[in-house]
């Protein structure tokens, strides 16, 4: 029988998000059903493969049951771009998907094939001639886009690493120090990083992965991912489920080793002389010193969260939110757990909506500690200058 209470038990456990690619194996109601049961947070359609009246049937099921099952699930679509067509100009390559992800209301994008900073804000003017916001990942698969990669951090919302074509563009020895690399860069600047590509890939004919397949996953855990990605595994695999299952389990063992008081005082480095930056800092430090149950921000965009989410904090990070897109933008970043909830009027109700909300989730209980941080007036952007520690 379905448990509510213990998936969502197991997911705030669980720091790492799992993305899930659909495809021919991963289509019908029952199988989505299950995957997200078993721990999918972002369901990935690549348009490579399928048609959009396809892709907008899949988004629709995914939402549908996501609902249904009281889940935030993000959906990724992922344009081919320059990949499937080489010669074309970025408006030739992506328009098309771009104008269609903006009639789905899709949550990210991923952009294939890219080969510098400058086409990715090729991209952004074209979003913004359509007049639609969405978070950019950038793949980062060329060794163009590797060695420029400093310059697309800074611009882009997150990055993949694509470790398939990477290793056909740099050589496969190679891979490992530049995934390490990436995920450190990534993680200095706040912004999510995907690890993908044949890290169950035996479970595509196999119930079962190889010991080195574990290890490849528990590593990519402790380098700091926000995310793990499955491919084959999960879009034309005999055992989607189960592969989704075995990732959360490999992930969420890993991170029993996973190092947050270290990675809490490294951190300082990637620190930023901003208000909003020092109290998501001083947030995970009170919640670490004090044994805080749970740390809330409040936000709008999801800044808040993704400021605390850098630095890796132990407890499980509430962000509560009015927006339904920032609730499910929410489901790549590491740590985080979002709730739709009206903003508060007074500061008050903003102590209260946290007990409200974690208790809800099962975090707290009399007497147990709480980290609030939020901006007052409340959900101005930029606006974040309030820590508070709450005794419920």
């Amino acid at each position: 029988m379905y448990d509510e209470a213990k998936m969502n038990d197991q997911r705030l456990k669980r720091h790492v998000k799992i993305v899930c690619t659909l495809g021919p194996a991963s289509q019908s109601e029952h199988v989505i059903s299950e995957m997200l049961k078993a721990g999918m947070d972002i369901a990935r359609l690549n348009l490579n493969y399928g048609t959009l009246e396809e892709h907008s049937q899949t988004i629709s099921l995914v939402r549908r049951l996501s609902n249904d099952l009281g889940l935030r699930t993000g959906v990724l679509l992922d344009c081919p771009g320059l990949k499937k067509y080489p010669t074309a100009t970025i408006r030739e390559a992506f328009q098309k998907h771009l104008e269609f992800a903006n009639s789905q209301n899709v949550d990210f994008i991923a952009l294939s094939f890219i080969s510098n900073a400058e086409q990715v804000n090729q991209v952004r003017r074209l979003l913004t001639e359509i007049e639609y916001s969405v978070p950019l990942v950038v793949k980062i698969e060329q060794t163009s886009a590797l060695a420029d990669s400093e310059a697309i951090l800074d611009i882009a919302d997150g990055i993949m690493v694509a470790r398939g074509d990477l290793a056909i563009q740099i050589s496969i020895e190679k891979v490992p120090l530049a995934q390490k690399r990436l995920v450190k860069a990534a993680n200095q600047r706040g912004k999510p990083v995907i690890t993908a590509t044949q890290m169950l890939e035996s479970m595509v004919k196999s119930v079962h992965p190889t010991r080195a397949e574990a290890a490849d996953i528990a590593n990519a855990v402790l380098d700091g991912t926000d995310a793990l990605m499955l491919s084959e595994e999960s879009a034309v695999g005999d055992y989607p489920v189960a592969a989704v299952g075995m990732m959360a389990r490999i992930a969420a063992e890993a991170e029993t080793a996973y190092p947050y008081e270290e990675r809490l005082r490294s951190a300082y480095l990637a620190s930023l002389p901003e208000v909003n930056d020092a109290a998501a800092r001083a947030a995970c430090l009170v919640a670490q010193q004090i044994g805080a149950k749970a740390i809330v921000a409040f936000t709008s965009s999801g800044a808040t969260a993704l400021r605390v989410s850098k630095y890796r904090p132990i407890q499980p990070i509430i962000a509560i939110t009015p927006f339904d897109t920032t609730v499910r933008r929410m489901s790549v970043v590491w740590g985080v757990h979002a709730e739709k909830r009206e903003k508060p009027s007074i500061i008050e109700k903003v102590f209260d909506l946290a007990v409200d909300v974690a208790t809800d989730l099962g975090l707290v209980t009399k007497g147990d500690r709480l980290v609030i941080t939020a901006g007052w007036p409340m959900l101005v952007s930029g606006s974040t200058n309030l820590v508070k520690v709450h005794v419920v």
